[in-house]
């Protein structure tokens, strides 16, 4: 007698479900043929409907689930994370699903959505928000404030983006080198980045950390649709981490649309980090 357990996620930035499902072997020791049909059976059903499904016994492996190949590399008791483009507080629940005992930095640009995510994250210890945006240097810059709050960037909306700009908003920036020296901060474990194609003018205020080694691992959003104006390729993004000292992780699952690579999410390690 076999189970079919399913754990459900939702992608709430692209409305992309995914579900991890485990044959669980009750009393007996083999799969049955009907077994391995009503898998077969669920995996094309699902895939109808726009679901993606992996084994949770795949889960363990790299290249599938970023945080548990952060925790591979991450080995302090309690670590150092940064969320920059933290919109509603998404990666913060992911962190410490894995990093229970750390201390997390959350920068959210756009007002409206940083007061949902100081609501989210009322009661959550160690856990600092900060209503700027991130980027070359300490400013201030015009945010496109999409109806669609995770598509909001400082980067106009090209033709292959989607949602109406209901407002534009002045907000404060400021570079992340800035910042580690103003807080007295000398290593960041992980720097997770998703800020809709401003991410190598976040690098440009990071060098300074990023070459001396003060950032452990880089996890960020690469974009290959024309999805705003100006957007960096790959290739400058991936030339400017291996010029600054860091080294390719992992390059995760591909979002497809109409049938055309339009994302990904990439890790890199410094080579430094964790010798």
């Amino acid at each position: 007698m076999y189970s079919t357990v399913f754990r459900i996620t939702r992608n709430l930035k692209h409305q992309i479900w995914s579900i991890n499902y485990q044959l669980i072997n009750l009393n007996c020791s083999h799969i049955s043929r009907r077994d391995i049909k009503m898998k077969n059976i669920i995996r094309r059903f699902a895939r109808k409907i726009g679901f993606d499904i992996i084994r949770t016994n795949a889960v363990s492996k790299m290249g599938v689930n970023p945080y548990l190949d952060m925790a591979k590399f991450v080995d302090s008791k309690e670590p150092i994370l940064f969320d920059v483009g933290a919109n509603q507080g998404q990666t913060i629940f992911k962190y410490l699903e894995v990093f229970s005992n750390s201390n997390i930095y959350s920068f959210e640009p756009s007002p409206k959505a940083f007061e949902i995510l100081r609501d989210n994250t009322r009661n959550i210890e160690n856990v600092s928000i900060w209503n700027y945006g991130v980027g070359s240097k300490t400013d201030s810059l015009l945010l496109n404030e999409n109806e669609y709050s995770v598509m909001s960037s400082f980067l106009e909306l090209g033709d292959q983006g989607w949602g109406e700009i209901k407002k534009k908003t002045i907000v404060d920036l400021i570079a992340l080198d800035d910042f580690l020296d103003q807080h007295n901060i000398s290593k960041v474990d992980v720097l997770k980045l998703d800020t809709q194609g401003f991410e190598l003018e976040i690098f440009k205020g990071l060098k300074k950390s990023m070459s001396e080694g003060k950032i452990g691992l880089l996890f960020f959003e690469v974009t290959f649709i024309n999805m705003y104006v100006g957007l960096p390729s790959f290739t400058e993004l991936y030339e400017f981490c291996i010029d600054n000292g860091f080294e390719l992780v992992s390059i995760y699952p591909i979002h497809y649309r109409q049938s055309i690579a339009g994302w990904t999410d990439v890790l890199f390690k410094h080579k430094s980090y964790g010798r």
